[in-house]
């Protein structure tokens, strides 16, 4: 929700990944990987009323992602989730996050990712710094995005990458302040999906 505001990436958000690929790979892989979106899952994580923790995840995300392995320092990531898309299990909860003190979804409908810098920790692993723009503002985000080996999708037995992008978000940031009490400002975001071979 709020968390999502600046999350988002995924960014990821989800959006992200990129990293060098393990050297245990097939040299005979796809040099070109780009986004699978239906694929692609933005959950969060939020405080709610003091003592609780509410899961929830935006269910419309539509981006692009251009994974080059010979280049993953040049890896461009542009994101978009859908706000009003956003799902905790309670209709009556999702439309009190999606109000005008909180997501906005009505003004602001979506938010949107785009990386600007890829840094290597190591062959699998990168933080990947962008734009993040929710409600209207865009400031720096950086997530964490971590590749897994080339697999074999088991319905299409094309290969695939699996990622994970994780970060998070101070909703505070972004002066979505209202609620204290009731939504934490802290949100842990954690984007998930697959890429595949670029055509």
């Amino acid at each position: 929700m709020i968390a999502t505001h600046r999350t988002f990436f995924k960014i990821a958000f989800s959006s992200c990944l990129l990293l060098s690929v393990p050297a245990a790979v097939n040299a005979a892989m796809p040099q070109k990987w780009a986004l699978d979106v239906p694929k692609t899952n933005v959950n969060f994580k939020v405080a709610y009323l003091g003592s609780g923790t509410v899961e929830g995840k935006f269910h419309k995300v539509n981006g692009t992602i251009n994974y080059d392995v010979k280049q993953p320092t040049r890896t461009a990531i542009n994101f978009t989730v859908d706000t009003k898309s956003v799902d905790t299990g309670r209709k009556m909860r999702d439309n009190f996050l999606r109000r005008k003190e909180l997501l906005n979804s009505d003004k602001f409908p979506t938010m949107t990712f785009v990386s600007k810098k890829v840094s290597m920790i190591n062959d699998k692993e990168a933080n990947v710094t962008g734009d993040f723009t929710v409600l209207g503002q865009t400031k720096p985000l950086t997530i964490k995005v971590k590749l897994s080996n080339v697999e074999s999708d088991p319905a299409t037995k094309r290969p695939i990458l699996k990622f994970r992008a994780t970060g998070l978000i101070n909703r505070y940031d972004y002066g979505v302040t209202a609620f204290p009490k009731v939504v934490g400002n802290m949100i842990p975001l954690d984007i998930s999906g697959n890429l595949v071979a670029a055509n």
